[in-house]
């Protein structure tokens, strides 16, 4: 992850640039490529402010999924000689990755990459990115300030995440927090692995895991969670939606924006992709969910609920 002298320095030359520069003035005259994995409508929003803030042409480009369904994407997007690629989801920043191996004259920021770690993004350094997990220091944060008891947190994962989570115990220990973890190979097996630590633990954290987060297993938890009284925080709005009781995840308008800033300064010679390397997401959305807050018995402080950007009640 970057260090915070250099997201502060990041942003200290952005909001230096010279007023009215032409961008074609820049290094690299050429539009901005942005790479979309799909069409998912995730990616609008950030796709939506990067392209307002970066100054300079942008042309889009879609996989639809997959390459084989459109053999000719590659040469149309190198016909437009861009300047940069903005890669938006797993598959795109793959593609990206893949299609600048030869040619790494041409930067990459990639974002909206659930565990950007499990691709091996930075093999090459012509690419950069965002995170798409807040890092585990803010969501534990988080958590804490809802339910100020919080000692022990406990959180089932899979070889997907492990990276993740090691960061995680690191940033616990920090906090004063102990992490206890369990990892599972199989989906089925995450039932059996809640039931060993339920007791052991104050609060319960809900990786974005492919292992772990299956349909079955968050219908499962939901109401296990009420069973046990326990804090179960995930990495997405539509977890609180369906009855859990909170939610950390960064504002998708902020990514965009933060990928302007990034693109900006590489574009114009002032940082190189591997200086950057992976930053964190920079602005956070908190829902809640009072409902299920008040059947586990969670009184939540006024002030923490003002900081959510959505109440479920």
């Amino acid at each position: 992850m970057i260090h915070l002298k250099l997201l502060i320095v990041l942003f200290i030359m952005v909001g230096a640039a010279v007023p009215g520069r032409c961008a074609d003035n820049a290094a690299g005259g050429g539009p901005v490529a942005i790479l979309l994995s799909d069409s998912e409508a995730a990616y609008s929003q950030p796709l939506t402010a990067f392209s307002e803030e970066i100054g300079r042409p942008v042309v889009v480009f879609n996989l639809h999924g997959a390459i084989e369904k459109d053999p000719q994407l590659k040469s149309r997007l190198f016909a437009a000689k861009p300047a940069m690629i903005f890669a938006l989801g797993a598959k795109a920043a793959f593609v990206a990755k893949l299609w600048t191996a030869d040619h790494q004259d041409i930067p990459v920021i990639f974002a909206m990459v659930l565990n950007w770690q499990h691709y091996n993004l930075l093999d090459q350094p012509n690419l950069t990115g965002i995170a798409s997990e807040m890092a585990p220091g803010t969501q534990f944060v988080n958590m804490t300030m809802f339910s100020p008891k919080i000692k022990k947190i406990g959180v089932v994962f899979s070889d997907y995440s492990s990276h993740f989570v090691a960061e995680a115990k690191r940033a616990a220990d920090l906090l004063g927090l102990q992490l206890v973890n369990i990892p599972i190979q199989h989906p089925e097996e995450f039932g059996r692995a809640f039931k060993k630590l339920a007791p052991e633990i104050d609060a319960f954290w809900v990786l974005s895991d492919p292992v772990v987060y299956t349909l079955e297993n968050v219908d499962w938890l939901e109401d296990r969670c009420v069973k046990e009284r326990l804090l179960c925080m995930g990495q997405s709005a539509n977890i609180v939606k369906l009855g859990m009781v909170l939610a950390v995840n960064p504002d998708p308008i902020n990514i965009g924006s933060q990928a302007a800033s990034m693109a900006k300064n590489i574009l114009d010679g002032r940082l190189k992709p591997q200086d950057i390397g992976v930053m964190d997401p920079l602005g956070t959305k908190i829902f809640v969910n009072l409902k299920t807050a008040g059947r586990i018995g969670l009184e939540v402080d006024q002030a923490a609920l003002d900081m959510a950007s959505q109440v479920i009640d």
